[in-house]
């Protein structure tokens, strides 16, 4: 007698290995994918964090420039000055999701001096939304001590 080959079939399937990588590969891509969109936006989050801090420094520069040319500075003037130049090419920051605010802290914690506060928050893109987890708030502070006029 001759084996049939419906009762033969299940044997061969059970140690056919054809198809078991493509099987593999289909598990394990979205957890590679999510691993290296998650490099690519830490990468982001780090280069978002010294753009905020740059920024921050820089408009306490801009403060202490501008207060010695006009004597005079204006919070409203360096906090436009620092949002315009969040979003050039230098710190390329996306405007909607950039705050500055500059307040004048009194009283000052130098003597015969005028001291100000530069806060920058940004909210950085999310790019793996369908991992959970809260949006990461980036924000600096940075003072600034000005001459009071004599």
């Amino acid at each position: 007698m001759t084996p049939s080959p419906c009762r033969d079939r299940p044997v061969k399937l059970r140690h056919d290995e054809r198809g078991s990588v493509l099987i593999e590969f289909a598990l394990l891509a979205p957890v590679f994918l999510t691993l290296l969109i998650g490099a690519v936006q830490v990468g982001l989050h780090m280069q978002n964090a010294n753009a905020v801090r740059n920024l921050a420094s820089d408009g306490a520069r801009f403060a202490v420039v501008q207060y010695q040319r006009e004597r005079h500075s204006p919070t409203e003037v360096i906090e436009t000055w620092i949002r315009s130049e969040g979003v050039g090419g230098k710190y390329n920051l996306n405007t909607d999701r950039l705050g500055v605010t500059v307040t004048e802290q009194s009283p000052s914690r130098i003597a015969g001096s005028i001291e100000m506060k530069i806060r920058v928050t940004y909210s950085a893109p999310d790019f793996l939304a369908f991992v959970p987890g809260d949006v990461l708030e980036l924000q600096y502070e940075r003072p600034v001590f000005l001459l009071a006029p004599s």
